[in-house]
């Protein structure tokens, strides 16, 4: 019984303890450093999220992934739709390619990251088509458009690569799709 009450009156300290010293050692003020930083001009990164790439081309079931993708293309009607595969099938790829640049395997990054720019360039034909043919866009898709090149602008220049093709098609989405959304 004895024990009982010496274990129970240690756990009730313990707990005061638990409550006591922070409260303290919160009331003491800590001594204030002042730091003089200069701003550095550091570009915003921007938020967009890519998506999860699944098996990379170095896979050997990757021409299975691939083969699906090139079914589901082809079984995709609407032009809006499909421009927003090809965005997907894009921001994928650029996720990839930043994978295998990850894993040092450079060609194979370089070799994904121009199918992306292939991708998305059918994504900007696809929805020109469907614009000159007299259907209105969705700002929605037109902005995300907009911010999935911004993002493979960014990932391409923090891995030192070129980013003329992503400009190019930045500057054709704004000047040929920027007005036409509803």
């Amino acid at each position: 019984m004895k024990k009982m009450y010496t274990h129970i009156f240690g756990v009730v300290g313990l707990i005061m303890f638990a409550f006591i010293v922070p409260s303290v050692s919160a009331a003491t003020p800590a001594p204030s450093v002042k730091m003089t930083t200069t701003p550095v001009a550091t570009p915003t990164p921007i938020v967009y999220v890519l998506p999860y790439p699944g098996i990379l081309p170095t896979h050997p079931l990757y021409v299975f992934k691939s083969l699906r993708d090139k079914i589901i293309e082809l079984l995709i009607a609407d032009a809006v739709h499909k421009a927003d595969f090809y965005i997907l099938q894009a921001d994928k790829k650029l996720n990839m390619g930043a994978t295998l640049w990850d894993l040092k395997k450079t060609t194979e990054a370089r070799a994904v990251w121009a199918e992306a720019i292939a991708s998305r360039t059918r994504a900007v034909t696809v929805l020109k088509d469907y614009t000159k043919s007299g259907g209105s866009l969705q700002g929605h898709l037109v902005e995300k458009l907009m911010l999935s090149l911004g993002k493979h602008k960014e990932v391409l220049e923090a891995a030192g690569e070129k980013v003329d093709g992503v400009a190019a098609l930045e500057a054709d989405v704004s000047q040929n799709l920027g007005s036409v959304t509803q």
